[in-house]
């Protein structure tokens, strides 16, 4: 096996010559759009030929961040830049859109193609499903025992993060950003509400991540690369700790593992909220709620780094991007509802609905599927780990569901012979998407965070919509106590426990009632409620709007929010 890879964040020009310098293998780069750190300086295309050029003069590969999600009308920019940064010689594009693995693969036959940890992998199903992929960066929730099983059972590259800021809730299922203010973390645009104070601390703020003293480990597993964070930081911290990891690497591999006491002094010098081994370790300890910001020492930030810069003559030419071709798909009238008990199951069938969802390892599960005429399809884990794969194939089994709402991208890799619905954690966002998984006879609940005007546009009308009920902030899989958090604005967030983790919910609904009929009105007729509470009531109300009927909500609509349904998210 190959020396393990040394991976850098590069968020300005100084931080390029800061890395590169200090003896990173590869640096991870955005430009000026789709990178999820949206608000670093980032590089526009006179830099990017720069950075690509510093790159190949010191024997660095250069992988182009383009993770964010993409909207129907940002298409013809996603890939012109994609071409322009192609032609100019990068190594590797890192995507968050499973859609365009294949069609990137095609048209860019010799780029490389690295799955962003936007995507949440964490088990082998969900590896195996990207066998395409050069390589995943992996969830940064997993133990070294579920990364070795992961290596075990996947053989192309494997990625983690070693250094730098944790997110509390897993990449790419966090919402909680962009319900409050509009700024999207999907989308690059993070305002980072997890730092805000709740209950008077900083009750979802996490510790610095910190495995320099695990990389004998870590390289003892097999993986491939190891990642540093830190797009936003200073080109201080990115020198510092591309040159405490190399220095690490190097001994490792002279034979006499070597951390310093001095090391980790830097280290901290450089950038910390405390550090923790995280996951890797299955630490308890990973939370900081004393303080958000981190600390850094003022007095190193003014450093210059050397690089050798030759002129490089790029071998690639410019590809145009052929889209594939959309076709303008109906769906039929649908109401789909997830319920959490047998009473609710009986209402909402009784009211309306098409098919149930409930909770595959709720023990209720038969009595509901005797207790209703109306289909009832079982819902699995968004946090599903190796060790949950039996137990959720053979519940299946067992209980004779008629279908599954997916929560993890590896129940695609089942081989289930039933119908598969995709939960909006799993981020279908437009056209390529749509056409991706309907390839797959998959029906996604369509990301919340699109906006009734966005929706109306995409021309595949396959999909759910979410209409109303309980907002999913995050998916964590840290064990938080059950209960009410407060922030500061006195707004309320419901903690809840989930199979494998945590989740927050925000605490309004969403409630669509009449202003839905507008999607009908254009042909979107698949509806999605998720609540425990008017059941009955509410399931009656969307049967009434999907059927043409006109309803009165004027008693009941300010109880809930609209969410993203006509701001969308930027």
């Amino acid at each position: 096996m190959d020396k393990i890879e040394l991976l850098s964040p590069v968020g300005s020009m100084a931080n390029l010559k800061a890395a590169v310098s200090n003896g990173a293998d590869a640096v991870y780069l955005g430009m000026k759009r789709f990178s999820a750190r949206d608000f670093a300086t980032n590089f526009n295309e006179k830099y990017l030929t720069e950075a690509v050029n510093i790159c190949k003069s010191n024997n660095v590969k250069s992988y182009l961040t383009m993770n964010t999600l993409v909207k129907d009308d940002e298409f013809d920019d996603f890939f012109d830049q994609l071409s322009f940064a192609y032609s100019k010689g990068i190594d590797a594009v890192i995507i968050q859109h499973l859609s365009f693995l294949p069609l990137i693969k095609k048209q860019f036959s010799d780029l490389r193609v690295h799955i962003s940890t936007q995507v949440g992998v964490m088990n082998s199903a969900s590896s195996g499903f990207l066998s395409k992929a050069d390589r995943i960066t992996l969830a940064r929730e997993l133990s070294k025992e579920e990364l070795t099983i992961i290596r075990k059972n996947y053989s192309e590259e494997l990625e983690i993060f070693c250094h730098g800021a944790l997110c509390v809730s897993l990449s790419g299922q966090c919402l909680f950003s962009s319900l409050l203010g509009g700024r999207s973390g999907n989308r690059g645009k993070c305002a980072q509400p997890c730092r805000k104070k709740y209950d008077n601390n900083y009750y979802l703020s996490t510790k610095e991540l910190c495995l320099i003293e695990k990389l004998p480990e870590i390289i003892g597993i097999g993986i491939n690369a190891v990642k540093i964070e830190g797009r936003m930081r200073t080109p201080y911290y990115v020198a510092t700790v591309t040159e405490a990891y190399r220095k690490a690497i190097d001994s490792f591999y002279s034979g006499k593992f070597t951390v310093t006491k001095e090391m980790i002094l830097k280290l901290k010098d450089a950038f910390n909220r405390d550090f923790t081994k995280g996951w890797f370790e299955r630490s308890e300890d990973i939370f900081n709620r004393e303080y958000a910001s981190g600390k850094v020492n003022p007095t190193n930030t003014h450093e210059m780094y050397e690089v050798k810069l030759n002129k490089i003559h790029p071998e690639r030419k410019t590809i145009t991007f052929n889209l594939p071709k959309f076709e303008n798909t109906k769906s039929k009238k649908q109401l789909l509802v997830r319920v959490y008990t047998v009473k609710d199951a009986i209402a909402a069938c009784s009211s309306g609905a098409d098919i149930i969802y409930f909770d595959l390892f709720d023990k209720a599960f038969s009595d509901v599927k005797d207790a209703v005429n109306c289909k009832v399809y079982a819902v699995t884990p968004r946090i599903m780990l190796d060790s949950d794969k039996e137990p959720i194939l053979n519940f299946i089994s067992e209980k004779k569901a008629n279908g599954i709402l997916a929560g993890n991208v590896g129940m695609l890799n089942m081989d289930l012979n039933i119908p598969i619905h995709l939960d909006y954690n799993l981020n279908c966002f437009n056209d390529i998407d749509l056409q991706y998984v309907s390839g797959m006879n998959a029906l996604p609940i369509i990301s919340p965070e699109l906006s009734i005007p966005e929706l109306i546009k995409l021309k595949n009308r396959n999909f759910a919509e979410f209409v109303h009920g309980k907002i999913r902030l995050m998916t964590l899989r840290h064990n938080l106590k059950t209960g009410i958090i407060r922030d500061e604005k006195g707004g309320l967030f419901r903690v809840k426990k989930v199979m494998n983790g945590s989740e927050i919910i925000n605490g309004k609904e969403l409630g669509l009632l009449s202003k839905s009929a507008q999607l009908v009105d254009a042909g979107i007729t698949i509806f999605y409620i998720d609540t425990e509470t008017k059941v009955g009531e509410i399931t009656g109300l969307y049967r009434k709007i999907l059927d043409g009927k006109s309803i009165n909500d004027s008693r009941i609509k300010r109880e809930y929010i609209l969410g993203w349904s006509f701001r969308g998210v930027s």
